[in-house]
C-alpha cells in the first residue's frame, strides 16, 4: 500500500457570505484561524488509487463537487469518481452554494478557492510513498448530545433552546461516540490521520463573523502539536444530523473560541489514543463504488405555497444564531412546490482501503444512519462520512418525521421519510460489493 497526504490553506480574502446561519449580514470581517483543505491518498499494488479530501466549509452541492473533481482530474488524472469530497461543516466559512434565502459568494471567488482546496488531492497523490495504514477506535461520550428533546408539553424541542432540565422527558434518539482514526505512518513515524466523529462543528454559529474552522481546526492544531507540526489531521464528519455539543442540563456551557478549542484539545487526545490502539490494515486493494439512488421529493400544497409567497413579501426578520426564520423556509418551499413531482437522484458512495470500508453519504444524516450502517457493515473498520459528494439537506429518521422539530421541516429536509433508509441501502449493498460480502 502507498499513502500520501498534504494540506492547504484555502483561506480567501474576508469580505465572503459566510454559511450554516441566519444573519442579519453575511460578510466575513476577518480571519480567527485558517480554513484548511486536507486530502489523504491511496494507491495498491495493482496501481489503482483513490483520494477523500476534507474541505473546512459548510457545505459544497454537486456542482461543487464536480468542479473539484474536474480540477483535480486535469491536474493530474485522477478519475472523478474516485474522490470523495466531503464537507467539515464549519459554520465560519464561505458559501459556495446557495441554501434558500441565504446568499453565496460570486461565481469567480468560489472557482478560486475551490481549486485552490483541490491542490490539496494533487498533492496528495504526488505524495504518494510506501506506508503503514493502521486503524483504530476510541469512545468519546461527553462531549456530543442529541439535540432533539422530548419535553412535558409533548412536543420536541431543540437543545438551542435552553430548556429547564425539568421540562425534558428525555433525547429523541442517541449519539455515536465512536472516534475512528485511519493513520499513516513512514517510518515508524506517524504523518497524517483521518478523524471520523460524529459532531455539529457550529460551536461558532451566527454571531461569529470570523473565518474559522470551529473545532476540527483545534483538533487539527492539538493533533499536529503531539505529532509534529507536518503532520496532516483531516476531519470527516460522521452522521450529525441530529447531534450537537450542547449539554442542556449545563447553564454554564457557552460557545465562542474557547469552547470550541475544549472540544477539538478533547477530541484530539480520543484520536491519538485510538492511533496508538490501532491495528495493521493489512495490504489490499483500493476499490470504489458508486450508486445514485432515487430520492421522492416531500410534497408541497397549494396552501403552503401560497403561504410562503405571502411571507416573502413581508420585511427580513433580523438574524438567528440557531435554526431557521420563516423566510428561509418560504424562499426553499417555492422551489419544492415547483419541483415537487420531479424525482432527484444523490450519490452515495462506497471505498475499500484494504480492510477499510469508507462510506461517503451526501447530506446532513442522523446518527442512526451512521450506526446502522457500521453495525451492518462486512468491513472489519468502517468509517461512515456526511455531506459527502453533495448537499441535499437534513436526512432524519421516519421516526423523526412523526416527531417533528427542526431537521424533519419542510425545508430542512426536502424528501420523503424513506430518503434515509434508501440512502443507508445502498451504501450497505455496495460495501458487501467491496468487501465480498
Amino acid at each position: 500500500m502507498k499513502a500520501g497526504s498534504a494540506a492547504i490553506d484555502y483561506t480567501p480574502l474576508p469580505g465572503l457570505p459566510l454559511m450554516g446561519n441566519y444573519r442579519d449580514e453575511y460578510g466575513a470581517r476577518g480571519v480567527h484561524d485558517p480554513l484548511y483543505a486536507r486530502a489523504l491518498a491511496f494507491e495498491d499494488d495493482a496501481g489503482a488509487r483513490a483520494a477523500i479530501l476534507s474541505v473546512d466549509i459548510c457545505m459544497m452541492d454537486r456542482v461543487n463537487v464536480a468542479f473539484v473533481r474536474d480540477c483535480v482530474s486535469a491536474d493530474c488524472g485522477l478519475e472523478p469518481g474516485r474522490l470523495l469530497v466531503a464537507a467539515t461543516h464549519t459554520h465560519s466559512a464561505p458559501a459556495p452554494m446557495r441554501l434558500g434565502s441565504l446568499p453565496k459568494c460570486d461565481d469567480g471567488a468560489i472557482a478560486l478557492f475551490l481549486r485552490k482546496a483541490a491542490g490539496a488531492v494533487s498533492a496528495a497523490l504526488e505524495d504518494l510513498q510506501p506506508a503503514e495504514l493502521r486503524a483504530g477506535v476510541a469512545t468519546e461520550g461527553g462531549l456530543s448530545f442529541n439535540r432533539r428533546l422530548l419535553c412535558t408539553d409533548g412536543a420536541t424541542h431543540m437543545n438551542w433552546e435552553r430548556p429547564e432540565p425539568g421540562f425534558v422527558v428525555r433525547a429523541l434518539g442517541p449519539i455515536d461516540p465512536e472516534v475512528r482514526v485511519l493513520a499513516v505512518r513512514r517510518a515508524g513515524r506517524q504523518v497524517a490521520a483521518a478523524v471520523n466523529f460524529a459532531l455539529h462543528p457550529a460551536i461558532l454559529a451566527g454571531d461569529n463573523w470570523l473565518y474559522s474552522a470551529d473545532f476540527p481546526g483545534y483538533l487539527a492544531q492539538a493533533m499536529a502539536g503531539l505529532a509534529g507540526n507536518d503532520f496532516v489531521a483531516a476531519f470527516w464528519n460522521g452522521c450529525a444530523g441530529n447531534v450537537n455539543h450542547l449539554d442542556y442540563a449545563d447553564p454554564l456551557q457557552g460557545r465562542g473560541f474557547k469552547e470550541a478549542q475544549r472540544v477539538g484539545y478533547a477530541l484530539a487526545l480520543k484520536a491519538e489514543r485510538a492511533a496508538r490502539q490501532a491495528t495493521a490494515v493489512p495490504g489490499g486493494p483500493v476499490a470504489v463504488s458508486r450508486e445514485f439512488v432515487e430520492l421522492r421529493r416531500l410534497p408541497v400544497s397549494a396552501e403552503r405555497a401560497e403561504w410562503c409567497r405571502a411571507v416573502l413579501q413581508q420585511r427580513k426578520p433580523p438574524g438567528e444564531v440557531d435554526g431557521l426564520p420563516d423566510e428561509y423556509y418560504a424562499a426553499t418551499g417555492i422551489g419544492m412546490y415547483q419541483n415537487q413531482h420531479t424525482p432527484d437522484r444523490a450519490e452515495v458512495m462506497a471505498m475499500r482501503i484494504g480492510n477499510v470500508g469508507i462510506v461517503g453519504l451526501p447530506g446532513e444524516v442522523f446518527c442512526e444512519y451512521g450506526l446502522q450502517i457500521k453495525r451492518r457493515s462486512p468491513a472489519p473498520h468502517t468509517m461512515v462520512v456526511e455531506l459527502a459528494n453533495d448537499a441535499v439537506g437534513y436526512l432524519p429518521t421516519a421516526e423523526a418525521f412523526a416527531q417533528g422539530g427542526y431537521e424533519p421541516s419542510a425545508g430542512a429536509t426536502f424528501y420523503t421519510a424513506d430518503a434515509g433508509s434508501r440512502l443507508a441501502d445502498s451504501a450497505i449493498r455496495q460495501l458487501e460489493g467491496l468487501f465480498g460480502a
